[in-house]
Formats: structure tokens, sequence, C-alpha cells
């Protein structure tokens, strides 16, 4: 019963923000923000994301991760809710900042969630991934023909979506905050996201974080500046998501040849897909394969990150864990569609300047990376 009920909270609020995120950034366009302005607004909800996850690992320490769900449920459904009623500045800065603390809250909380039960890391994260991924998958279909025709009630019904899985949430079973355990006398302890395994999962993060920054900020206004109906784009968008649901099945399988391996293998096919298919978007097909491997990319990622975060510390300190990679994914949601805003002020064109920031983003997490602790399959 706690699996259905987990689950069916993870979905709606899947489904709810991936119509979200589809139908944000061309609301920001019907309101007549320039394009290179709305990487900006899509970047602040990086901002409280990042405050949010950086406080996370000392406030489990005290609060239950369903707490964390619940605030996630109420904050996403209050941010649709603002945006809906005004498109003005400020209700773009209030709605992208209330989403910033719902997906921190939640999917740290959620993560944390499900690995304190009693199936492995990989496996419950794997499950969680996948109905997240069929959850965004329902999203962007549903607010690609909704929007068509309203992109307010699209925003209302978001809202609803979250709102409606509070209930399921609050029959979760209320797992008892972390009790830390205080070092010996004379051990100096290491900031838990410099620790080998935490800092490899925390690179593989960030690089999970860039590709989902230009899925939520300049895929869909690339995708209708190039010439598509927003049908087509919200069918792209789910293609998207399907594929990063492919890449958490696969994970597992790409786990057997090493995290390192697996590290690099998700960063290539991620951030370099992703590359390709911002250059070759007026060819739906091509963009719709590269768009399909930068996803299973990411999927890799998304999935392997947080389980090795996990199981690279004691039970105890598993909050603190996901938390702090979660701060590096927070960081590239803010850094990548802000870099990508500011080069489309200098370059001729928003691909171009989304391809570069992609492979500059991917570069360093290739070569900046870490060993992972003996024993973990490297």
């Amino acid at each position: 019963m706690q699996d259905v009920l987990a689950q069916s909270t993870i979905f709606l609020f899947s489904v709810a923000l991936g119509m979200a995120t589809l139908v944000i950034p061309l609301v920001a366009t019907a309101a007549g923000y320039p394009l290179g302005a709305i990487g900006l607004l899509i970047g602040l909800s990086a901002i409280t994301q990042i405050i949010a996850r950086a406080g996370m690992g000392a406030l489990m320490d005290r609060f239950s991760t369903r707490t964390f769900i619940l605030l996630a449920l109420i904050l996403l459904a209050a941010s649709c809710g603002v945006l809906g009623v005004s498109d003005d500045l400020w209700a773009f800065v209030v709605s992208q900042l209330l989403q910033g603390a719902a997906r921190a809250y939640f999917f740290t909380g959620a993560q944390t969630h499900v690995v304190r039960s009693t199936r492995p890391a990989v496996s419950s994260l794997a499950l969680m991934n996948v109905t997240n991924g069929i959850g965004l998958l329902v999203g962007p279909l549903l607010a690609g023909f909704i929007g068509a025709s309203s992109l307010t009630l699209t925003l209302f019904i978001a809202g609803g979506m979250s709102a409606a899985a509070i209930p399921a949430c609050a029959c979760l079973v209320r797992y008892e905050p972390f009790t830390r355990t205080p070092s010996a006398p004379g051990v100096v302890s290491v900031a838990i996201w410099r620790r080998p395994g935490v800092l490899t999962a925390a690179w593989m993060s960030a690089a999970a974080g860039s590709w989902r920054g230009i899925m939520n900020s300049y895929l869909p206004l690339l995708l209708s500046e190039a010439g598509h109906a927003l049908p087509v784009v919200g069918a792209m968008t789910t293609l998207a998501n399907f594929a990063a649901l492919a890449g958490s099945v696969l994970a597992r399988g790409a786990r057997r040849a090493g995290m390192r391996r697996a590290s690099v293998l998700g960063t290539v096919l991620a951030l370099g897909g992703i590359a390709a298919m911002v250059l070759l978007l007026p060819n739906l097909v091509l963009a719709g394969a590269f768009l399909f491997i930068s996803g299973v990319g990411s999927g890799i990622l998304q999935t392997l990150g947080p389980a090795l975060a996990a199981e690279a510390v004691g039970p105890e300190e598993r909050g603190r864990s996901i938390a702090s990679i979660g701060t590096f994914r927070a960081f590239s949601l803010l850094v990548t569609p802000m870099s990508i805003g500011a080069l489309i002020f200098v370059l001729p064109s928003a691909a171009v300047a989304t391809a570069i920031v992609a492979i500059a983003v991917g570069i360093p997490v290739m070569v900046l990376r870490t060993r992972p602790p003996r024993g973990m399959n490297d």
C-alpha cells in the first residue's frame, strides 16, 4: 500500500510539473518578454532550489521526509496559481521562486524517502524515476493540447494536479528524522560533499541538472521558433522525458561498466545529444533522434547519481548526501539558462548559444570527477 501511495504522489507531482514547465516559457513569450530575458526568469527557480537544498541536510535531522514532500505539493500548486492569475513580472518572480523550492523539497525528500525502504537504493530510485518519467510524459502532452486553447487554464489544471496528491502524501509512512552520530574525539569530519563517491555523484547531478535546465527553459521556445506547433512542442518534450525514463531503466546495466564510465557515458549522451539536437531543430526527425539520445543519458545520470550518494555514506547521513548533490543540480539549473540568456545577447542564434553552453558544462563534468570509494563497482 505504501508503494501505491508513494508512486501516486510522485506521478501527480510530475504531471503537474511537466505541464507547468512546458507552458511557463510560452506564457512569458506571449506576455512580450524578450527571448534572452526568459532564460533569466526561468533560472530564478534555481535560486530557491539552492537555498532549500543547502539547508535540507540539517532540517532532515528535525523533520520527517514526508513533511518536505507535502510542503512541495503545496508550493507547486501555489506557483501555478500565482502565474495563472497574472503574467506581470512580480508574478513570474514569485512563481519561479515557489517552484524552485517545490522542486528541491520534493525530489530531495522523495529520493530520501524511497531509499529508506527495504529495497536497494538503485532499485528504489529507478522505480521512482520511472514513475516520475511517466508523469513527465503525460504532463507535457496534456499541456500541449490544453495550452493550444488556453495557457492560463493549463496552469490552473497543473496546480490542481499537485493539490490532488496531498491526500496520498498525508498517508505515507512517517519515517523518523535522521539521527546524527557524533564524530569520535580528535577525528576531523570531512564535509559530506567532498567525500569520494558523493563528489562523483554531485558532478553527475550537475550534468543532469544542465540537461533539465535546457528542457525547462529554451527547448519549448526553440521548437516554437523553428516553426513547430504547440502540440508538437508538447510531443517533443514528452519524447525527451520518455527517453529519460528509458535511461533510468538502463541505469543498472550502465552501472555494471563502473561508475566512472557510466558517468562519462551519461554526460556525453545527455549534453552532447542536446547540443546536436538544438542545431537540427528544423529537421524534426533528426532533432527527435538526438533528443532521445540526450534523454537516455540524463536518465542514467539522475538515477545513478543519488544512488551513489546514498551508498557512499552511512544510513544516518543519506539525507544529507542526497541534499548535497541536489545543490550541485540546483546550481546547474541556475547557471545553464542564465548563461544561454546572456549569450543570446551576443550571438545571433539561441540554438548556437544553447549548444555552446551544453558543451561548456559537459567538458568539466567529465574531467572534474573523483574516483568512487572501493567496493562501489568502479
